[in-house]
């Protein structure tokens, strides 16, 4: 699951959003984007890269973004919190090609359970910001000192490459864990609900079957107690509590089974049969040595003890 799905959908966007970051390329003055950010969602522009891969990157890329910036003290724990609601999502290549694809055999299902994720996020970062006052975007007093080009690059892959072991880490754990629950709950209906709710990757057939299409929407929205593990360490950072944290990602997975519902209804996609949810292993021994390289570069990383990498 780490080998054919996590890695290969986590890794280039956590490298890019770690990059883009470092190197400053959504350092910009841009009127879209300033209209998009303090208009639409009466947050700074600075929080644009939250929003951009907080919707293309995956549930931990917009987390990991989030908590740059608060560290950075581009935004406050007000702004954070806010981002939090609405920018923890799955990526494009998550929802389409593995909800939608390996699950229910259609892309255009899966580009639907997208469009409902997606708009249900947008919809509660709009009403959100309508709670808070209407913001301006002001400049720094000390800019932040964006780094070269040489320098971003490696700071990113390693990065990159902690996030992904701890990714993987809690995936082996709900894994190991979901089948030892099992080994003690004979009910089926028990079973179910858990790996809805545990593990998203490993959760998508069981939501198929309580549920149909909205429920997988509602499963992908939520993330799973997986996803929120891998969040806790950027979510407290923020000073987000873990039960508001756990709330938003509630009020979101009920919106995007109603959107999903509303999707289906105007559109001509009907999907019967859902195909179980078994992702070979083909690439299993590369996915070790890159695991393995990871923990190299970062072992090497820490013995050369470099500047920019601290």
């Amino acid at each position: 699951m780490c080998g054919d799905v996590l890695i290969p959908s986590l890794f280039p966007f956590m490298t890019v959003s770690a990059f883009a970051l470092d190197y400053g390329l959504y350092d910009t003055d841009s009127r879209l984007v300033d209209f998009l950010m303090t208009k639409v969602f009466r947050l700074p522009s600075v929080c644009f890269p939250a929003l951009v891969f907080g919707f293309s990157g995956g549930y931990p890329v917009g987390a990991r973004v989030v908590s740059t910036l608060y560290e950075r003290g581009q935004i406050d724990d007000s702004q954070a919190k806010h981002l939090f609601s609405f920018c923890v999502n799955a990526g494009p290549a998550f929802a389409v090609s593995v909800a939608g694809g390996m699950l229910a055999g259609s892309h255009t299902a899966g580009i639907i359970i997208l469009l409902s994720v997606s708009l249900s996020s947008l919809l509660v970062g709009f009403v959100y910001g309508r709670f808070r006052k209407r913001v301006t975007d002001e400049k720094l007093e000390f800019p932040v000192k964006y780094n070269g080009i040489a320098q971003s690059l490696v700071a990113a892959v390693n990065s990159a490459g902690n996030g992904i072991l701890s990714v993987s880490g809690w995936v082996l754990a709900f894994s190991a864990f979901s089948s030892v629950f099992r080994q003690f709950i004979s009910n089926e209906k028990l079973c179910l609900i858990y790996d809805s709710v545990s593990e998203v990757t490993s959760g998508l057939s069981s939501a198929a079957k309580t549920g149909g299409m909205p429920m997988v929407a509602a499963c992908v929205s939520f993330g799973g107690l997986c996803v929120m593990c891998q969040n806790i360490p950027q979510i407290k950072k923020c000073g987000m509590k873990i039960s508001e944290y756990l709330l938003f990602r509630i009020i979101n997975s009920i919106l995007s089974f109603y959107v999903c519902r509303l999707l289906l209804q105007i559109s001509d996609v009907t999907v019967t049969v859902f195909s179980s949810m078994e992702p070979a292993m083909h690439f299993a021994p590369a996915s070790a040595a890159l695991l393995i390289m990871c923990a190299v570069l970062m072992c090497d990383v820490v013995k050369i003890r470099s500047p920019y990498l601290s």
